[in-house]
């Protein structure tokens, strides 16, 4: 799991979205098989199949697409290696908000309005990775 999360991150800090879902996908599915439910494994799996699909359009025509790569995934492997459950809620709790801001910022420009979190420049949840 740690070479999948530092895959994944080095593909989400170069912006290289083609190269990041193969590992992102990867990770997570090693990760969900932690949780020892395989019918939820199946779903997330699923669904994140899913966002890739929905997402890839959207980041292809960003030039800036890798402000929203996440790319927490070796601070996660830590954080579950250490048995750090706080930690653990804390990286999967900024995954959610970094997904949700950017989803935000999507439909703020098909809506033709200015995209939430991008005031100032960071986009959201920088700070926190």
């Amino acid at each position: 799991m740690r070479r999948r999360a530092q895959e994944a991150a080095r593909a989400a800090r170069a912006g290289d979205v083609a190269i990041l879902i193969g590992y992102d996908l990867r990770f997570w599915r090693e990760l969900s098989v932690l949780g020892d439910n395989p019918y939820v494994s199946e779903f997330l799996d699923r669904m994140r199949v899913k966002a890739w699909v929905f997402a890839v359009p959207f980041l292809r025509e960003d030039a800036q697409a890798y402000r929203w790569l996440w790319s927490g995934h070796e601070e996660l492997v830590d954080a579950v290696a250490a048995g750090d459950t706080a930690g653990i809620r804390e990286l999967i709790g900024q995954y959610n908000t970094h997904l949700l801001t950017w989803a935000d910022a999507v439909a703020g420009r098909a809506a033709g309005g200015v995209p939430g979190g991008l005031a100032g420049g960071a986009a959201a949840g920088d700070a926190a990775l």
